[in-house]
């Protein structure tokens, strides 16, 4: 599924819920192995996504139920595609896995509400709070359990990212000196990433640490947006050029500054990196032209960056969201 940001997707999807079956095609979450390619893992319903994949092989997204409801599914190769809930309302998402089988995502409650939540591995759903305002939403999750997201203050007029620790309440990660923020991942030494707006109005891709706050890591020329980090501290998201587009993936490190991945057609596509593991994998997708409105899965090599198409399920577009340390990749595919 192509989107611009993790964090704003949520206010299109509920919207896309009630036309998905008139409007768009038909799309399942997928598993991409090397030795076995794109396999489809199906769906509860309609339409399937899959967001997050852990070192089992746990896989974690959320598909549109026969009414248009949006649901959270965990996806095991034995048991496959589960519903896991809600908070008691009509509604939710998941967008992380740990290797501890917690899926962190967002859900709705009897009144409406949506909260950032965490499931147990048996299926257990935890609301997780707020930072005093009527909604958050969980984004990604760590090894030792640290979860991170976007939470409204008291008054629902501003938006910031936040950290939560093993059940020790949301720490306010602040901003780069604009109004909002929000955080889409989380490494296991609890360095944060996500995006920001500056105290110029800009958006701007950041890095945050406890002992160094929240660090603007620049752009390549518009807006900017950090989507995944590994362990070694290097940062995947998505650029915009000056001018407002093209915007293009990227990967950040400390030592070499932000660096365009490029597209699978010329300077004029589009691409977004959304997973990047230990070993430097990336994947998301690229247009495989300028202007042909087609997208692909794709993954860049690790050290040389070399893009390589992965394909589709039959149908026209896909995307990858997530590679683990094998190169298991998961995502979405149009099959018709």
């Amino acid at each position: 599924m192509k989107f611009w940001a993790r964090a704003v997707i949520l206010s299109l999807v509920v919207c896309l819920s009630l036309f998905v079956s008139a409007q768009q095609p038909t799309e399942h979450a997928f598993l991409w192995t090397p030795q076995s390619g794109m396999k489809d893992l199906g769906s509860l319903g309609g339409s399937s996504y899959a967001n997050a994949i852990n070192v089992h092989g746990q896989v974690a997204g959320y598909f549109v139920t026969s009414i248009g409801d949006l649901h959270a599914f965990g996806w095991t190769a034995k048991e496959g595609m589960k519903d896991l809930g809600t908070l008691g309302g009509s509604f939710s998402v998941a967008w992380g896995i740990a290797d501890s089988g917690i899926v962190v995502g967002s859900a709705s409650d009897a009144s409406g509400n949506t909260h950032a939540v965490a499931w147990t591995a048996g299926g257990a759903i935890r609301d997780l709070g707020t930072l005093g305002g009527a909604t958050s939403e969980a984004l990604g999750i760590n090894a030792k359990g640290g979860v991170v997201g976007d939470s409204s203050l008291k008054g629902d007029t501003v938006i910031h990212a936040f950290l939560e620790l093993c059940a020790g309440g949301m720490k306010d990660l602040g901003t780069l000196g604009g109004s909002s923020s929000f955080a889409n991942a989380v490494n296991a030494s609890r360095v944060v990433v996500g995006n920001s707006s500056t105290s110029g109005g800009d958006e701007h891709a950041f890095v945050w640490t406890n002992a160094g706050g929240m660090q603007d890591l620049g752009t390549l020329g518009g807006t900017s947006n950090a989507i995944g980090i590994n362990d070694l501290n290097h940062v995947i998201g998505f650029s915009v050029f000056t001018g407002g587009s093209p915007f293009h993936a990227f990967w950040w490190t400390k030592s070499g500054g932000m660096q365009d991945l490029g597209t699978l057609g010329n300077f004029d596509a589009n691409s977004d990196a959304f997973g990047v593991n230990d070993s430097d994998e990336i994947v998301g997708y690229s247009d495989t032209e300028s202007a042909n409105g087609i997208y692909h899965a794709v993954m860049w090599q690790s050290s040389t960056h070399v893009i390589t198409d992965l394909g589709t399920l039959g149908g026209s577009n896909s995307s990858a969201d997530a590679i683990n340390a094998a190169g298991q990749i998961v995502g979405s595919s149009d099959i018709n």
